[in-house]
C-alpha cells in the first residue's frame, strides 16, 4: 500500500511540475477595438485647475488619474496640492474607483479617491463630459456653491 502511495505521490508532483502546468492563464480578452483602432494597455488623464481654501487665495490642484488597464473604472492617482502663499506642494498617492451617482443626478459618474479609506479620507469629482472636467463634490456627494471655484480641467 506505501508503494502505491509513493507512485502517485511522484506522478502528481511530476505532472505539476510538467511545462503545461507552469503556463500562466491566459488574460481575459478585451472587448473588440473600432476597424484598426489601437487600445492603449493603460490611460492617463490629468486635470488642474484652482480650488477654494478657507484662509488663502485658493488651491491649485493637479490630478492625475491612471487607470489599471483599458475599460477599467479604476488605477492609481496622483494629486499635487499647492496652497497659493503658504509654499511647498503637498503630494499624495493611492487608489481610485468609479460609483454611479451623486446626491443631485443618480446617473452621474464619480471619480473617487482611497475608495477603500473611511468617508472623511474620500473624495469625490463628477466626471463632465467625456473627461473634459471633473466638479468637486463635498463629502455628502453635493456639488459645492456655484459662487467657488469648483472644476478641474482636463490638460492632458
Amino acid at each position: 500500500m506505501n508503494h502505491l502511495t509513493l507512485i502517485l505521490t511522484v506522478a502528481l508532483m511530476t505532472a505539476a511540475c510538467s511545462p503545461q502546468a507552469a503556463k500562466p492563464p491566459a488574460a481575459p480578452a478585451a472587448p473588440p477595438a473600432a476597424s484598426g483602432a489601437v487600445i492603449p494597455s493603460a490611460m492617463t488623464m490629468s486635470f488642474s485647475g484652482d480650488l477654494p481654501c478657507a484662509d488663502c487665495p485658493g488651491i491649485r490642484t493637479e490630478l492625475t488619474l491612471t487607470r489599471d488597464a483599458p475599460y477599467s473604472g479604476d488605477g492609481t492617482y496622483r494629486l499635487v496640492e499647492t496652497y497659493l502663499e503658504r509654499g511647498a506642494p503637498i503630494t499624495s498617492i493611492g487608489i481610485w474607483g468609479t460609483l454611479r451617482g451623486d446626491a443631485v443626478d443618480p446617473d452621474a459618474t464619480v471619480y473617487v479617491l482611497n475608495p477603500d479609506k473611511p468617508e472623511g479620507e474620500r473624495r469625490h469629482y463628477r466626471r463632465l463630459g467625456n473627461d473634459e472636467a471633473l466638479k468637486v463634490l463635498g463629502g455628502d456627494m453635493t456639488p459645492l456653491p456655484d459662487s467657488l471655484p469648483s472644476t478641474l480641467k482636463r490638460v492632458k
